[in-house]
């Protein structure tokens, strides 16, 4: 079910932030991988990696998915959802609920996460 594949690449998105890997989120990334941060900071696939996980400026704890809806366009899915995160950013602690969209795209036979944006609630 289409839910459950892309509920699956994002929860290994949140390992690989949780876990600091470089690696392994490169690898869930589209090469052309565009997203604006909460804070409106458009970064790419390098800066992404970076912030999240070679920097050391962010450090996940946890990242949770609810309301997870997604639609399909072809070889393309569209998710919005609720983000519950926790996480430090250059120890400040951080514990907010965010809205997100992301876009995948259907890759060799696996979803690669290509754009998004996260936004704080109204």
């Amino acid at each position: 079910m289409l839910a459950d594949e892309i509920n699956a690449a994002l929860a290994a998105k949140a390992d690989a932030l949780l876990r600091r890997s470089a690696e392994d989120m490169a690898a869930l990334l589209h090469p052309d991988f565009v997203y604006v941060n909460s804070s409106g900071r458009k970064l790419d696939k390098a800066g992404y990696v970076d912030n999240g996980c070679t920097s050391g400026r962010i450090r996940f704890v946890s990242q949770k998915v609810s309301e997870l809806d997604v639609r399909l366009f072809g070889d393309m899915a569209v998710a919005t959802m609720v983000l519950d995160d926790h996480y430090f950013v250059q120890g400040h602690e951080i514990k907010a609920i965010y809205k997100s969209l992301c876009v995948f795209a259907r890759t060799d036979g696996k979803w690669l996460w290509c754009a998004g944006q996260t936004m704080s609630p109204a």
